[in-house]
């Protein structure tokens, strides 16, 4: 269950015309908790006038800085909005602890590895603590960023990318709307574009792995250039910084258990409460009904994307619309993401503190 905590904003930098990143003073009986590894994300809460408004962030940090996360406003973005425009060093956030699958792991100053990254806008925010944690503690490893924005005045964390290039770190911007030298780095992050840019660098063809974080459909097209290029798929590791567009495969009639007419009685465990409703298998999700029931259960994106609400099947079975945020062995295991899941048994319970 995800606790929320608040910390003190310690600095506030205007990274672009449109984004800023934020570092917080982490209390020190809270660093165990705070904890976390290159990749992940925090999930801030905020009251947008008197709406409990919640979203995660990635941390551009290296584990050895304060804690810093990098927002780009959206349009019609609420709290991106308020954090880049009403923030002010001093105030109050409340956050969550870091989570996610999406990390740099097993490195060390002893073996040698590399790693690929594809970013576009904000999607630089966790490769930057990917980055940093190799140049600051002086991993032997190399880093390959391939990095798209519509132009040079676009590019969040420019002044440290350029401090943090390295004989073992290289970074190729790559410009939309602005040309470049080189034909190679001008235009969208499309398959075709993708392909050209590791083959451009085809020592790193095989490298330990590739991170891909940015719009659903550079994500794709770039897993899928390397995927023809014969990359392992479990090497290829992806972030969606919006809802997806694309839904998962249509339930058939095979999926749901063969003795379920379509009405569930679901259980639902948070803090220690236990609420029971009934919940018909088209009707809202999982976590949209527990709220319902005025339980406190945790979200933040509500679209697939982060995991937040992240709890675990304990009896009967569920189905997802989407899942970009799990890995295999966790859905193996019975964890769902709940704003994704609808009842697929007579009797579900699951459990948000697990």
């Amino acid at each position: 269950m995800a606790q929320f905590y608040s910390f003190k904003v310690s600095q506030i930098k205007r990274e672009t015309h449109d984004s800023v990143s934020i570092s917080f003073d982490i209390d020190d009986k809270y660093s165990d908790e705070f904890s976390y590894v290159p990749g992940q994300y925090i999930t801030i809460k905020v009251d947008v006038n008197g709406e409990d408004c919640r979203r995660s962030y990635s941390i551009s940090s290296s584990r050895n800085e304060k804690l810093t996360v990098g927002i780009k406003k959206v349009e019609g973005g609420k709290v991106s909005n308020f954090m880049n425009e009403k923030l002010s060093v001093g105030d109050y956030i409340e956050m969550s602890a870091p989570q996610g699958n999406f990390k740099l792991e097993n490195i060390d100053s002893k073996n040698i590895r590399k790693f690929v990254a594809f970013a576009a806008g904000s999607g630089i925010t966790p490769i930057l603590s990917m980055i940093k944690e190799i140049s600051h503690n002086e991993v032997n490893s190399e880093f390959l960023l391939f990095y798209s924005n519509k132009t040079s005045r676009d590019v969040m964390f420019q002044e440290d990318i350029n401090s943090l290039t390295s004989k073992n770190i290289s970074t190729k911007f790559i410009f939309t709307r602005e040309d470049t030298d080189k034909e190679l780095y001008n235009g969208r992050i499309n398959e075709s574009k993708a392909m050209e840019l590791i083959k451009s660098e085809m020592s790193f063809l095989n490298a330990d792995a590739f991170f891909i974080c940015g719009p659903e459909e550079m994500i794709f097209s770039s897993k899928k250039a390397l995927e023809s290029l014969g990359v392992d798929k479990e090497k290829i590791k992806f972030e969606l910084f919006t809802a997806p567009v694309k839904k998962a495969e249509e339930v058939t009639a095979e999926t749901l258990n063969e003795d379920f007419d379509g009405n569930s009685k679901v259980t639902v465990i948070c803090d220690d409460e236990e609420v029971e409703f009934d919940l018909n298998k088209d009707g809202d999700s999982i976590l949209d009904a527990a709220m319902d029931q005025d339980l406190d259960v945790p979200f933040s994106c509500k679209g697939a994307v982060c995991c937040t609400c992240k709890a675990k099947v304990t009896k009967g079975k569920v189905i997802m619309d989407a899942n970009y945020a799990l890995s295999d062995q966790e859905v193996e295991d019975g964890y769902i993401l709940s704003c994704q899941a609808h009842p697929a048994a007579g009797e579900v319970t699951v459990d948000f503190d697990f």
